[in-house]
């Protein structure tokens, strides 16, 4: 057990982005005395066995998991006191939280502000010893919701305080980091907002926003009814990527879950040069395209990936899931049902067709911080794949 004075509270941390940051913490990232403690808060309960982190071990920090803290409530303050063991004692807290709101993406910014605002607050009576506070942005803070974005990129941390005003009424993250500021002011800690595009990651419980698991079910299910039950199966059956051309050749940055969980870790770590900054997110400084990826994508499944027919429209991998996905539960497979996409599936759908223009995103300023660890981008879907079929999710 380590001795170290540092102990971390993860918000959301069983989700995409937090499940990353919980797995590296554990695994002894930067070092295994680094952090004393994790505590893992998720709105639902969850069992510690399906969570597919490292072990209990004497060398491993020491892990509390916390379930039923409502964030959208007024008295935070009080569930945190009553359900977080030692709060006292945190000095790195990650907020990996995000609550939609039926597409009203004014109302859904101001929900969110709201939930910051008391949390900080809360933070500031209850964890005296608190030093970096680090959440998660993205490239929405960017414009890339609007067609073919607002920026020129590679896209810069400097460009997201830039927004037009009518959009950044619908972007949390500006005013996120308003808040945060005002509630910093005089204190010993500071905020860090780290910026990924596509999280390429695993998670127990299924998540709106991963790419990789609606992809994953999809391949999973289309290779299944094609019979192809092992890689080395000699069916040579053709999948055409799920968009168009454009998509298909635009150049993006994906962040792996070991990468981003790293570059979160560092960014809580050195408040003094990551501090009061956007930090980018991305698994190496070179941009990727999904003709580079998604060859090697279909091929885990036993799939030939081929480029999007100019003739045909595929079905979208949401209504493909939805017609077959009795055969997960049929073949003993019941958690691929319950840790799914869920309502993200129409919007993941769309990455496909909608995001046909350039967005990779600029390293410059993560080297400046010296985090300069890369990967490439096929090694984090394999590993998400490989997650999922440990987890029962997939074939």
């Amino acid at each position: 057990m380590s001795d170290s004075q540092n102990h971390a509270l993860v918000f959301g941390a069983t989700g995409l982005v937090g499940w990353a940051v919980v797995d590296q913490l554990l695994s002894g990232y930067p070092t295994s005395t680094t952090f004393a403690s994790i505590t893992g808060v998720s709105n639902r309960p969850v069992d510690a066995s399906r969570t597919f982190w490292p072990e209990d071990s004497e060398t491993r920090p020491k892990l509390q998991l916390v379930s039923g803290v409502n964030l959208q409530s007024d008295d935070v303050l009080d569930q945190l006191r009553e359900k977080v063991a030692g709060i006292e004692k945190t000095t790195h807290v990650f907020y990996f939280v995000f609550a939609p709101y039926n597409g009203d993406f004014e109302k859904e910014c101001q929900l969110n502000c709201d939930m910051m605002r008391n949390l900080a607050s809360a933070l500031n009576a209850l964890a005296p010893h608190l030093k970096s506070f680090v959440y998660s942005g993205g490239t929405r803070g960017y414009g890339i919701y609007i067609p073919d974005g607002i920026f020129t990129p590679p896209l810069e941390e400097s460009m997201a305080d830039n927004l037009p005003a009518d959009y950044a009424k619908t972007v949390a993250y500006p005013w996120f980091r308003e808040i945060l500021t005002e509630a910093s002011k005089g204190r010993g800690w500071a905020w860090t907002e780290v910026c990924p595009d596509a999280v390429v990651g695993f998670s127990p419980i299924g998540s709106n926003y991963s790419l990789a698991l609606h992809w994953a079910q999809y391949l999973s299910l289309y290779a299944f009814n094609h019979g192809v039950r092992d890689v080395g199966d000699a069916k040579e059956i053709q999948v055409p990527f799920p968009g168009n051309n454009e998509a298909y050749h635009a150049r993006f940055t994906p962040v792996a879950s070991h990468i981003l969980g790293r570059i979160a870790v560092h960014a809580a770590l050195n408040p003094e040069s990551c501090g009061s900054r956007i930090i980018n997110m991305l698994d190496r400084t070179k941009p990727t395209t999904f003709a580079e990826l998604w060859p090697s994508i279909a091929s885990f499944f036993g799939l030939i990936g081929v480029a999007p027919s100019a003739d045909t429209t595929p079905q979208p991998p949401s209504e493909y899931i939805e017609t077959h996905k009795h055969l997960f539960s049929e073949n003993g497979k019941p958690n691929a049902i319950s840790a799914g996409v869920g309502a993200g599936s129409k919007q993941l759908d769309s990455v496909g067709w909608w995001l046909t223009f350039d967005r990779q995103l600029s390293a410059e300023r993560l080297r400046q911080v010296e985090f300069l660890e890369e990967a490439e981008p096929v090694r984090g879907w394999t590993e998400a794949f490989e997650r999922f079929r440990s987890a029962g999710i997939i074939f």
